[in-house]
């Protein structure tokens, strides 16, 4: 009998496919010992902002999925989850800009779907890796990930440590006036970073029958991270003079728990296709935060002009999703398709913050600065989506209905909030098939993007004694309309021109008080913003040793509205663009050069600096094609950080940031087990029908 052997081929660092494109990470060098925020950044129209919050296509408002399953978590949450993701789990990042009625609503400009590593040979086998790097401080990390397949059963576990120090700079320069008068504020700030992450999987799959698949898996990872905040903030009627010096020392320390389970049920109702699947899934956030404040105020000669303020604060947050899922498809003929189904999602999150002071040598809490605030949302959704293909032409329309219940309530000052509305969000994609190696495809969506639970809170989060985050429990989600039109050639070049409506943008102002000296942070809905971008995506194979992916995004943007009680109508252009290259040097040796390029561009009321970066990166696989270097410098020449000013009604600041961004990084990495002699199921039929959608 013969035996039946993998033929695993290489895939590109790109791949292009309709209404996405995929980077896979799972065997560069590159993504050996990052987290999944260090990965995600790197894919194709993929950007963080100044905030760390992710960007498609220059936009905000983007949906964070794990195979397909929605994170229901935005803004520091999201950073935190993808932070505590091993790296060496994922297999490939999709970005996706077409998407379908039974696709969830949220993400008015699109998905990045993180597409984690599966292994199904049989017998037993299993990875192990291990990461030192060095930036300013040392960072390390090591992963286990085991597998074990027999017959109809499946059951597979992971696990990863990382244990991270950086250090960063802050210079912050703002011009408050009062009445005419300007006051000067130069703020430097040193902060030294500590984290460590416990990240965890376990999972059973199981062929319970020959139609039937039962899967059940659980995540898990316990975080905790300190910030030592030293600030030095000199005041006066210019930047070169002194009337006042404000030193400010704060240490934080944060706790971040994450569960989650889900229940898979995919059952195939018979040989034609009809197939019903069942989706259940629990997830559990809690986080405690404890910061310690000192402020003091001194002269020229740094005798204190007032006494030393000592504050903390206490913020336990919670938050518990419950999710069911329920997808049916009936193929109706050999072309055509009906899909439909049904979620509903249950979100309870509990922000519970205390401020207190200390005075006359005690804790006495500051009312004005504790609050108690719960949020709970509710969605209901129903879907429908039909499939054909005439000849050259396929056809994929359908609707989702979503109606939303939400409560704000803060318990403190007694101020809830509470919505509930129905929206109907259509989708249409039309491809035509001129040949193989010529498909084209115009697309249309309507999308959602609600505010975050932190964002709702009317309360303030004081990063300083000068500076803070406000909530607005007022804050509307934001709607888009987006158009796109979509070519692809020879099934590797890639056009993508895009139109994004936005009404009712949630957009970042900012506030003052010019008493005080004191700045916010707010987020309003902006009456409306427009974006028009275009992206290239070039596949090159320049020898047989050497190939390359560029990515090449033109966007154009145009915001009209009112923002921070000021009318804002502005345009502006940002070129992004990536270069990846592989180099095959030896049989067993290979290199990898990333290049990444954001020009200078004005969005909302920041105007945004240019900035660059290149990571390098090298393999080596040694003979018993089990164990494997990788050696990697991330941000080569320390240029890639974010630098903004704003100069908008009152406002006048400049922000420059210096973080420790170069990394040097080695890993070792070695599998075991049973490698040998299998296969790994696949169905080689999913690129093409994927073509024909």
């Amino acid at each position: 009998k013969l035996q039946e052997v993998a033929v695993e081929g290489k895939r590109p660092m790109v791949e292009s496919k309709p209404g996405k494109l995929v980077l896979n990470v799972e065997n560069s060098p590159l993504a050996a010992g990052n987290n999944a925020l260090d990965i995600v950044q790197r894919a194709p129209g993929v950007s963080l902002d100044n905030n760390n919050n992710l960007q498609l296509m220059g936009q905000s408002g983007v949906s964070v999925t794990i195979d397909g399953r929605q994170t229901y978590m935005s803004g520091e949450q999201l950073v935190n989850f993808l932070k505590s993701t091993d790296g060496n789990q994922i297999k490939s990042v999709e970005v996706i800009t077409t998407r379908a009625a039974k696709d969830d609503a949220e993400g008015a400009v699109g998905t990045i779907n993180i597409v984690l590593k599966k292994n199904r040979m049989e017998g037993f086998n299993g990875t192990f890796n291990m990461t030192a790097g060095r930036g300013e401080k040392f960072r390390g990390n090591s992963s286990l990930s085991l597998n074990y397949k027999k017959n109809n059963t499946t059951v597979f576990g992971s696990y990863a440590y990382s244990d991270e120090k950086s250090h960063r700079k802050l210079l912050l320069d703002r011009v408050i006036q009062n009445k005419g008068e300007k006051t000067y504020f130069k703020q430097r700030s040193i902060l030294d970073e500590k984290e460590q992450n416990h990240s965890y999987r376990f999972g059973v799959e199981q062929r319970t029958s020959a139609r039937n698949t039962l899967t059940v898996q659980f995540n898990g990872s316990n975080n905790i991270e300190y910030n030592d905040n030293d600030s030095k903030t000199n005041v006066g009627k210019s930047f070169t003079t002194l009337d006042s010096l404000l030193i400010s020392t704060s240490q934080f320390k944060e706790l971040f728990d994450r569960y989650s389970a889900n229940l898979n049920n995919e059952f195939r109702i018979d040989s034609n296709g009809r197939k019903l699947t069942l989706d259940l899934d629990w997830s559990k956030f809690k986080s405690s935060k404890r910061v310690g404040y000192n402020n003091q105020y001194f002269d020229g000669q740094m005798n204190a002009i007032t006494p030393e303020e000592i504050q903390r604060s206490r913020m336990p947050i919670g938050i518990d999703i419950y999710v069911a899922k329920l997808d049916y498809e009936q193929p109706l003929s050999k072309v055509s398709k009906l899909e439909m189904g049904a979620k509903y999602s249950n979100v309870t999150s509990d922000n519970d913050l205390t401020f207190e002071d200390f005075l006359n040598n005690s804790w006495i809490n500051n009312e004005k600065r504790t609050n108690h605030f719960v949020y709970k949302e509710q969605i209901a959704a129903g879907y429908i989506d039909y499939n054909n293909t005439i000849g050259k032409w396929g056809l994929k329309v359908g609707a989702r209905g979503e109606y939303t219940f939400s409560d704000g309530n803060s318990l403190t000052l007694n101020k809830q909030v509470k919505r509930n509305y129905f929206k109907l969000f259509p989708n249409a994609n039309l491809t035509y098939t001129l040949h193989e190696n010529h498909i084209l495809s115009l697309g249309y969506a309507r999308k959602i993007t609600r505010p975050n639970y932190r964002q709702l809170n009317p309360f303030d989060y004081f990063i300083d004694k000068l500076t803070f985050e406000r909530g607005n429990p007022y804050l509307n989600p934001q709607f888009s309309n987006e158009f796109t039109l979509n070519y692809t050639l020879m099934q590797r070049y890639n056009v993508t021109l895009g139109i994004n409506d936005v009404r009712d943008a949630i957009v970042e102002s900012m506030g003052q008080d010019s008493v005080l000296k004191q700045t916010w942070v707010i987020r309003e809905n902006l009456g409306k913003n427009l974006t028009a971008y275009l992206n290239l995506n070039i596949p090159v194979t320049v020898s047989k040793i050497w190939s390359m992916n560029n990515n090449i995004t033109g966007i154009h943007f145009n915001f009209d509205g009112m923002v921070s009680g000021y009318p804002l109508k502005r345009t502006s252009f940002l070129l992004q663009a990536t270069s990846m290259h592989n180099l095959k040097l030896a049989k067993s040796l290979s290199a990898n050069v990333n290049l990444r390029y954001f020009s200078p561009f004005n969005y909302n009321v920041y105007d945004m600096k240019a900035r660059w970066d290149m990571e390098v990166g090298a393999t080596k696989t040694f003979k018993d094609q089990r164990s494997s270097l990788k050696l990697a410098v991330s941000d080569l020449f320390n240029t890639g950080n974010q630098n903004l000013k704003t100069n908008f009604g009152d406002f006048d600041s400049s922000i420059r940031q210096y973080q420790d961004r170069r990394v040097v990084r080695l890993t070792y990495s070695y599998k075991f087990g049973n490698l040998k002699n299998n296969y790994r199921k696949k169905d080689t039929s999913n690129e093409e029908k994927e073509r024909a959608q």
